[in-house]
């Protein structure tokens, strides 16, 4: 069965364009698909769970408002700004009980992280929760390492 990488972020073609482009040349056979929201997100997991890899995420998700989509309207993202955190922390990691709990999770997002964004995603690794700093120094190489540990497990 070939492994599967979600991608949702804001979805400038660029960074799309870029981020596949870092994972041509790697030597893993999986499927890369971009995902527009986060009621396709909450679709595609829920019909290949067993399929997904990894799911790479931004922070900052302009059309997440509310997690409402995912039965959560009361749970509000500041305009998109902390659409990510909220994800996870409403969905992905749901106290300990999402079904989703044991997919890795990488940030990765262009927002410089706040202190406490930071100690937020010190106490996330344990939750194989992992962040990079998109087109900061070295973070090609990064991605291409986490991408790599995935598929050497």
């Amino acid at each position: 069965m070939k492994k599967k990488i979600l991608y949702l972020a804001s979805f400038d073609e660029k960074v799309v364009a870029d981020i596949k482009w870092a994972l041509e040349n790697l030597l893993v056979n999986f499927e890369f698909e971009v995902i527009r929201n986060l009621s396709q997100l909450a679709e595609v997991l829920f019909e290949e769970e067993e399929k997904i890899a990894a799911i790479i995420l931004d922070l900052f998700l302009s059309s997440v408002r509310d997690l409402a989509s995912i039965g959560k309207p009361e749970v509000k993202t500041i305009n998109g700004t902390y659409a990510g955190f909220m994800i996870l922390e409403h969905f992905l990691r749901q106290e300990n009980n999402s079904p989703y709990r044991n997919i890795p999770v990488l940030i990765l997002t262009a927002k410089i992280l706040t202190q406490g964004e930071k100690e937020l995603i010190q106490k996330l690794k344990a939750d194989k929760v992992e962040y990079i700093e998109l087109f900061g120094p070295g973070w090609r190489e990064r991605f291409k390492s986490f991408i790599n540990r995935l598929f050497l497990k």
